[in-house]
């Protein structure tokens, strides 16, 4: 099949769909298939993901890397989409995340090829975006099929808007995080993923302030970057604890971070399906979330492979309480880490690119949208 994915930037680091994005096309193209990429980044950027260097990279200039993209850009991401379909011709088109696939949707209408949207966001994002989820709702009734990470994610949707939802997993590399099974852990909270409001980093300080005192041995270490880096940074310095957080930014080498790590905690507010808690969980280690986030709840099980937190009404006592838990019972945090790997194995890449090859089969082929996938 000849494929065109589309996401608006690859050329800093973002989160867990662009992850997902890059191990898809990927292991796509390795399977034989013919995949061109789009992005809304300039050409003069160098690429922050190793894509497949068989992957033809088609860039539309549409906005700065890392900011909102200016709906004055929106016009050049309609006609640059269209004018590539026609030139491609392909069998299917897939574009992740609402930035994305709204503009691309429009841009592919009277085309004839097959659209699939992939979102990665719980619905919990959309409770003060009107026009945004209205525009996701308009798009999805355009196209073939729309992907959503979880079944609880597709339960959010509306009865109408299930018919052509498709529950595809984040594929992980397992082989990659299994190694860290083998490493004595060091005295370290890990929390991954990209600074934003909605990820709880500000929580999950205030959390490690009301225990730190008690474990002047421990550090609490935030991988990642994002938007409220300078909040975040301004908070830590203010702490008395400033000494045990670290915030090194953005590392390459995430699976050697989880083995170091004793465990990992997902403090959101909300998301689609954690892929930080998968590689975690993949890597043998425990991970705290809380219960009323998506993301966390569609994955741990309390007490087996990981803690869920009940936030009540104190979020930031809740969460202290889970940390001091596994903190003062090591023998029980590592039993639960060592359950957690075989909790995850339906996330493997193998499995879940199979699920995306046979989708996009079904949509080439002009076929009923798949069910019964999970």
């Amino acid at each position: 099949m000849r494929l065109l994915f589309a996401i608006k930037g690859l050329v800093i680091a973002g989160g867990g769909a662009e992850r997902v994005f890059v191990d898809v096309v990927n292991a796509l193209a390795q399977r034989g298939h013919d995949v061109h990429v789009a992005t809304f980044d300039r050409s003069d950027q160098p690429l922050f993901y190793d894509l497949d260097p068989t992957i033809p990279v088609h860039r539309f200039g549409a906005g700065d890397p890392g900011v909102r993209t200016p709906r004055s850009s929106m016009p050049k991401v309609v006609l640059g989409i269209r004018k590539l379909a026609k030139e491609l011709k392909p069998d299917a088109a897939i574009a992740f995340m609402h930035s994305t696939y709204v503009p691309v949707a429009f841009g592919l209408l009277g085309t004839g090829i097959p659209m699939i949207l992939s979102e990665h966001t719980a619905g919990a994002h959309f409770e003060d975006r009107r026009l945004q989820l209205a525009l996701t709702r308009l798009t999805q009734r355009l196209s073939y099929a729309k992907t959503v990470v979880s079944p609880v994610i597709r339960d959010e949707h509306p009865e109408a808007y299930r018919r052509n939802l498709v529950v595809l997993p984040n594929p992980v590399p397992m082989d990659a995080f299994a190694p860290a099974k083998d490493v004595t852990p060091e005295k370290v909270v890990l929390c991954v993923g990209g600074l934003r409001v909605e990820k709880g980093q500000g929580v999950l300080i205030e959390a490690f302030e009301r225990i730190a005192g008690d474990c002047p041995n421990w550090h609490l270490r935030f991988v990642g970057d994002g938007v409220t880096r300078p909040e975040i940074e301004t908070q830590i310095a203010a702490s008395p604890f400033a000494d045990q957080i670290e915030l090194p930014g953005v590392l390459r080498d995430v699976p050697s971070e989880y083995a170091k790590a004793a465990f990992v905690v997902v403090p959101s507010r909300y998301e689609s399906l954690s892929m930080v808690a998968i590689e975690a969980m993949a890597s043998s280690r425990a991970v705290i979330g809380f219960s009323d986030c998506a993301g966390p709840t569609a994955l741990i099980k309390d007490g087996a492979n990981g803690l869920l937190v009940d936030p009540g009404q104190d979020r930031v006592g809740a969460l202290a309480a889970a940390l001091k838990h596994l903190i003062d019972n090591p023998e029980e945090c590592h039993q639960m880490g060592s359950r957690a790997p075989q909790t995850v194995t339906a996330y493997s890449s193998k499995h879940v690119v199979g699920q995306w090859e046979a989708l996009l089969q079904a949509a080439a082929a002009n076929q009923p949208v798949p069910t019964g996938n999970a």
